[in-house]
């Protein structure tokens, strides 16, 4: 019996070092959206926002409804991106150690 639980913690503990690995390749990641030459959002792969880079000649009043959409489609483009990132490098975690596909988990 304890045969099995010592093969269980060292799976669990192989489990753990990969996801601590694929969470750092993750972080590392960088996934650059852009409106056009007006705003580019650099977030990682853990939907950590980056940067945010605007193009001075658009920094206007008039123009300030207009980037302020932009921002808020963008960073959204670009979470929505690092989101399926790590839910394809989880879902490869998952497949490679053969555990079971589990709902909102992998």
């Amino acid at each position: 019996m304890f045969e099995q639980f010592g093969g269980v913690m060292e799976m669990l503990k192989k489990v753990q070092q990969n996801m601590d690995t694929v969470q750092e390749q993750l972080k590392q990641e960088k996934i650059e959206v852009s409106s056009g030459d007006v705003v580019k959002i650099i977030v990682n792969g853990q939907q950590e926002l980056v940067a945010i880079q605007l193009n001075s000649k658009y920094l206007t009043a008039e123009n300030a409804a207009l980037l302020q959409d932009l921002l808020i489609a963008t960073i959204n483009n670009a979470l929505t991106k690092s989101r399926d990132l790590s839910q394809t490098a989880m879902g490869k975690l998952a497949a490679d150690l053969n555990l079971p596909k589990i709902p909102g988990i992998f």
